[in-house]
């Protein structure tokens, strides 16, 4: 299965904000498995996928964060050129509209995760059931 939940964290675009966000998560333990941030003008969106997002969403609560959860495909591709156009095209065989989409690889990995965001994660899911 290649659903995840992703979690967007609405902050201050401010200096150090997202060294404060990330060693909040460090000290509970909860690792981050992807993040994408968007910046305007007073703030800003970080999404990220995290090891254990129960945990991070009641923690960034607590702290005065907004948090907002969304289910998420988060798929395991090769890294080779060709891939993501093909994947982008399978979901749009299947008529999946992507609102955004993230990711990225180590220069010696063989594989990149990259996060997609799509009207039913859970339904595009099963277009890929055969990479679990």
């Amino acid at each position: 299965m290649a659903l995840k939940k992703q979690l967007s964290v609405t902050v201050v675009n401010q200096a150090g904000e997202g060294a404060k966000l990330c060693s909040m998560l460090t000290e509970a333990g909860i690792n981050i498995e992807a993040i994408s941030v968007c910046e305007f003008t007073e703030g800003g969106v970080v999404r990220i996928v995290v090891s254990d997002d129960r945990a991070a969403v009641s923690l960034l609560r607590k702290s005065g964060y907004g948090v907002l959860v969304r289910v998420v495909l988060a798929l395991m591709l090769d890294n080779r050129p060709g891939v993501l156009g093909e994947t982008l095209a399978k979901l749009a065989k299947h008529r999946f509209n992507v609102n955004y989409c993230y990711g990225s690889v180590a220069p010696t990995a063989g594989k990149a995760m990259v996060v997609f965001a799509v009207d039913d994660a859970i339904r595009a899911d099963l277009l890929f059931a055969d990479r679990s």
